[in-house]
């Protein structure tokens, strides 16, 4: 194996795990930073990785059990993985995609999640979103900032000496994090498509595939199948090499003629009598 086919043999299941690292640190970010982002759609994408391996390998499995019989084609069995993955992976990246796009329809949202802390009195949660970005309160550094004071402006700016307020900062962190889940989601629907071309088409590729690792092809079984076969056949005519000598035409024999010179003459069939003469129960 070369060191291209090695690499990419060893480098899917590795990009997997990163994806899964990626997913994991934009869910935790998202958990403490309290994103409106729901918590359902981090966790998806964190096992979306793990999903994708597991239906990898029961494609080849498919494919390689149907393979036996007739060249790789599409099945049931194995358009049902691939409807069942298509549409995981839609549905992540279009929830994702409406925490990204457009910037003004997200404001909403995060107003909604910050007054809900805030009625709330999440001290905590508040609070990180403040010490995070350097800043107070959500549309000014008075709009319901930390530390709470009733009936009163937050002092929050005089306290702290900050000047801006949340807001932008808290709606790119929810972008980057939304960001992250879409490009897990898009990283593993290109690595299954790449897959499954590889394997409905049978090319060489095939056998240097990430998938490698977890269990051998179609392909590379009815290859093997063929050089056995071959292998056989060439091992059954050597042997038969030993063997007497073999001639289309009878040899002749020498028989003695009228003068008694030695003819050589072929040998003379005589078909065989109609009525068996030694029928013990003929009448004579």
């Amino acid at each position: 194996m070369s060191r291209l086919s090695k690499l990419v043999a060893f480098g899917g299941p590795l990009l997997l795990v990163l994806l899964t690292v990626i997913a994991g640190y934009a869910y935790s970010q998202n958990r403490f930073l309290s994103l409106p982002i729901p918590e359902a759609l981090g966790l998806f994408t964190i096992v979306l990785p793990l999903i994708t391996g597991l239906s990898i390998q029961g494609a080849h499995s498919v494919i390689r059990r149907s393979s036996k019989r007739h060249p790789p084609r599409l099945t049931l069995p194995l358009l049902a993985i691939i409807g069942f993955q298509l549409i995981y992976d839609t549905v992540i990246a279009t929830l994702a995609l409406t925490h990204i796009l457009p910037p003004s329809a997200l404001q909403c949202d995060l107003n909604t999640q910050w007054q809900k802390l805030y009625t709330g009195k999440d001290e905590k949660a508040i609070r990180a979103v403040q010490d995070s970005f350097q800043c107070c309160g959500l549309n000014s550094v008075k709009d319901r900032a930390w530390p709470f004071v009733e009936q009163k402006p937050s002092p929050c700016a005089a306290v702290f000496g900050r000047d801006k307020s949340c807001l932008g900062d808290w709606r790119k962190a929810e972008q980057v994090g939304a960001g992250l889940f879409l490009l897990v989601a898009i990283v593993v629907f290109v690595m299954k498509v790449l897959s499954m071309i590889s394997l409905l088409t049978g090319s060489p590729w095939n056998r240097a595939t990430w998938t490698s690792p977890f269990h051998r092809t179609a392909i590379g079984d009815d290859a093997d199948i063929q050089q056995d076969d071959r292998a056989t056949t060439r091992r059954l005519i050597e042997e038969g090499d030993g063997g007497e000598e073999y001639h289309d035409e009878p040899t002749g024999l020498a028989i003695e003629g009228p003068n008694g010179d030695a003819q050589n003459q072929s040998p003379r069939v005589e078909p065989s009598p109609l009525i068996n003469t030694n029928n013990e129960w003929r009448d004579d």
